[in-house]
């Protein structure tokens, strides 16, 4: 069993009197064998030194967290706000690292040295992965998280890659016990009986075209041809105009391994010579559809996923991640999705905690009936446990 707690601060520069108003929203002299801490925050706290002070003042928990656009949790939400949670137990363990700066020669060794530094201090392989990572321009996020997969043997991960309020990610960071580092990835096993859930939705079906097509041509995440036509040709019969300026708003769908359920991802960059780099990996055969983001459709998604924490009444704890996309297009109204988690799961009784994503990991089932670690874009991402 595992318990949740949250606190929330938006003072930035008086450690005391953070850490003094975090000890009054939990009850720290409750905490069981182990205990684990999650931190969504501006990046504020991080470079005033908030979050080192607050990871020394709790030496005893082990400690993740990231900077993100925006955060939430029962006490409310703010782009402002430092939310901690923090997870006890006498049966489940928390255990933490980072790895150095990653780039493109040296990310899937870090990967593998963080997961087997973990794995040696905790006594084994966890049973569930939490991970916050670094955007990195040069290296996808589809391919840092199947490297992930490949490294931790396809244990479930679920996690972010890190935003912050500038939009070239130029302040985003990731922090482990006190350490923050631009571009860090760091993973928090859990390591006992968890029965974890994982909620994605995307889209609503009446945002997603009813025509299915091919990938035709593809390398990675570079997508060239869809049924045998450049991609612009494509969506231009479609009745489609994807533009430089208007990208965001025609996700693509991706049906990986002919599964019913898509991922949805994102058109990144739009080149002279027609092709268009994706959030994910486009396979040359992988049947997709085009979608849709409207407002409407935001809410809809989230009053889905919602409903699906809801529904798990047993729950003990809940985490959400929705992309920060989501967050953007909600404009003038930006805090309105924001205002409806809260509206909704204040008032269960039960702890959560948000944060804005800009990349979503949660694992999906396949065909096989297994778990596969998916990297989505424009979708609400939630875990429970």
């Amino acid at each position: 069993m595992i318990e949740m707690f949250t606190a929330r601060t938006s003072e930035i520069d008086e450690f005391d009197e953070a850490i003094r108003e975090i000890k009054e929203q939990i009850d720290f002299s409750a905490m069981k064998k182990y205990t684990g801490g999650l931190i969504f925050c501006h990046v504020d706290f991080v470079e005033s030194g908030m979050v080192t002070a607050l990871c020394e003042a709790f030496p005893d928990m082990a400690i993740i967290g990231m900077t993100s656009m925006a955060s939430a949790d029962a006490q409310g939400y703010s782009i402002y706000d430092l939310t901690l949670t923090v997870l006890t137990s006498d049966d489940v363990r928390f255990d933490v690292g980072m790895t150095n700066a990653i780039n493109p020669d040296n990310y899937e060794t870090e990967i593998t040295s963080l997961f087997s530094d973990i794995c040696a201090r905790s006594g084994g392989e966890p049973d569930l992965i939490i991970s916050f990572m670094p955007f990195v321009r040069e290296v996808a996020g589809y391919e840092v998280v199947a490297a992930m997969d490949t490294t931790c043997k396809s244990i479930p991960i679920w996690g972010s890659i890190t935003y912050s309020v500038d939009f070239n990610y130029e302040t985003v960071q990731t922090v482990c016990n006190g350490r923050n580092e631009g571009a860090g990835l760091a993973m928090m096993f859990l390591s006992g009986a968890v029965e974890p859930n994982f909620i994605v939705c995307s889209l609503p079906e009446r945002n997603i075209s009813r025509h299915r097509a091919v990938i035709t041509k593809s390398t990675g995440c570079m997508l060239y041809e869809i049924n045998d036509l450049p991609v612009g040709d494509y969506l231009a019969n479609a009745g489609i105009s994807v533009t430089k300026e208007n990208l965001n708003g025609s996700p693509l769908m991706v049906y990986y391994d002919g599964q019913t359920e898509p991922v949805a991802l994102g058109f990144y960059t739009m080149f002279d010579n027609g092709a268009f780099q994706t959030g994910g990996e486009m396979p040359v055969g992988t049947s997709v559809s085009v979608g849709s983001i409207t407002s409407a459709g935001i809410f809809e998604s989230a009053e889905m996923g919602l409903q699906k924490i809801l529904d798990r009444a047993d729950r003990q704890v809940t985490l959400l991640l929705p992309c920060v996309t989501r967050y953007l297009m909600l404009s003038p109204d930006q805090e309105s999705e924001m205002r409806l988690i809260n509206e909704k799961l204040a008032t269960s009784g039960k702890s959560f905690m948000m944060g804005y994503s800009a990349g979503e990991i949660c694992p999906m089932r396949g065909p096989d009936g297994k778990l596969h670690n998916r990297f989505h874009n424009y979708s609400f991402c939630a875990l429970t446990l």
